[in-house]
């Protein structure tokens, strides 16, 4: 029996009608007319099937200080706004309530996997757990207190305790998050490879996102971002490096052979005004790749298809090139690579792969008519138009109904700190 029959959904490729079965979170049959019993069926009625997003970069508790500091640069936006709220603010009910709110607005646009980075992750644990979604979850490390650690050394124990916690979870799994080549030491990161090492765990970090961060690289140490990545041995597989905007041909290169991965985040860059990464250049060096939207705090959402339409837009548009990228390829960094950077063998509507899917209809205006799905669904849809969403086979939103949170806590809890934040500010103001 199967756990799951998804009846005549439209494959974007051929645009045929076909029957989807899935079983223990795989996909393992796919046939134009499946007759087996099934726990559970959805009726696709026509409606285009796609992988489910991979967000890999994100900051997602952050919701909660969503369009705060707007039209400032990264560093006054860090310093002047965000890390005077964190440290008023930032406590494992925070995080669990930010968590809630990203978590649903994620789900709703079609997203699947989140790797995050932030403070008291055991609290985004809970809620991903709760809602079906997986996340890479990693305790930011800094060399300068906050309310989580004192130390580096102290964050680093806090990390190694929860990837412990949660290496062998089902959903969640652990990553170490250095935050930056500017936030921590050369001994911070090499420590922080040490655990990696020892405790088998993929690396996350931002590299190389301003110009302003690799100034200052240059005048500390001799070396630009990615340049002193590599000096320090953090350059591999294992590395997951946020932005990258700002690198030499050499640095390229370098990023190639060393096989680490690039999460690209064109709209957090864009607002921030960090700059446009090329990464159409990266993409035909064979680096590998990935899309996230960095946090809803920074973008201002955590929107993938936005996210995807921007990214090809982009390479087109600084090259001058209209085949600088193409909807396909633009689709497969935002599906299918996000999960293979970190050993997930989902992103792709196949047998044998993980059901992480969404079913997207196009019976709208603005979607019709149709020629070619795969092109308008990245040029022209909305997240709004994916009106249901699974995950490892079991089903997180049906015709557009959340089924594994409630909306009206979401929106609760949003308001709340709402008020809570605005308040501060006011009071701030007026003392």
């Amino acid at each position: 029996m199967l756990d799951l029959l998804i009846k005549k959904a439209l494959l974007p490729e051929g645009r045929r009608l076909v029957d989807i079965g899935i079983k223990d979170g795989l996909i393992v049959e796919i046939g134009e007319d499946i007759q087996k019993e099934s726990r559970q069926t959805i009726h696709a009625d026509g409606r285009v099937v796609f992988p489910s997003f991979a967000n890999m970069h994100t900051h997602i508790s952050m919701s909660l200080l969503r369009g705060l500091g707007a039209d400032l640069p990264l560093m006054d936006w860090l310093q002047k706004v965000i890390w005077v709220l964190e440290g008023e603010f930032v406590s494992p009910e925070f995080v669990r309530d930010g968590a809630l709110v990203g978590i649903a607005e994620s789900i709703r646009s079609g997203t699947t996997l989140f790797m995050d980075m932030y403070f008291f992750e055991e609290a985004v644990a809970e809620v991903a757990q709760r809602a079906g979604i997986r996340a890479g979850l990693g305790f930011g490390i800094l060399d300068f207190p906050t309310k989580v650690a004192k130390s580096p050394e102290e964050y680093l124990q806090r990390a190694k305790a929860f990837i412990r916690e949660f290496k062998n979870s089902d959903l969640v799994f652990p990553v170490l998050c250095p935050h930056a080549v500017y936030t921590c030491s050369p001994q911070t990161l090499k420590k922080s490879l040490e655990l990696a090492l020892e405790e088998d765990v993929y690396i996350h970090t931002h590299t190389a996102e301003t110009q302003q961060e690799v100034e200052a690289s240059l005048e500390r140490f001799g070396k630009r971002p990615v340049e002193h990545l590599h000096s320090l041995g953090l350059l591999s597989h294992r590395l997951l490096m946020a932005h990258v905007v700002w690198t030499t041909e050499e640095e390229r290169e370098m990023i190639k052979e060393s096989g680490a991965k690039v999460l690209h985040c064109p709209e957090s860059n864009l607002k921030l005004a960090s700059g446009i990464a090329p990464i159409s250049d990266y993409v035909k060096r064979g680096i590998h790749v990935c899309l996230g939207t960095d946090g809803p705090a920074s973008n201002d959402n955590l929107d993938m298809l936005e996210e995807l339409s921007v990214m090809v837009k982009l390479q087109k548009g600084s090259s001058l090139n209209a085949k600088a990228m193409d909807a396909r390829t633009a689709l497969r960094i935002a599906t299918e690579e996000g999960f293979r950077a970190v050993g997930i063998k989902a992103g792709k509507v196949e047998v044998g792969y993980e059901a992480d899917l969404i079913l997207v209809d196009t019976n709208r205006p603005h979607l019709q008519p149709l020629y070619d799905p795969i092109a308008q669904f990245v040029y022209s849809a909305k997240s709004s138009d994916i009106d249901t969403v699974i995950c490892k086979g079991k089903i997180l939103i049906e015709k557009g109904e959340l089924k594994t949170l409630d909306q009206e806590e979401v929106l609760f809890l949003a308001k709340k700190w709402r008020d809570k934040i605005e308040k501060f500010l006011m009071d701030k103001i007026l003392s």
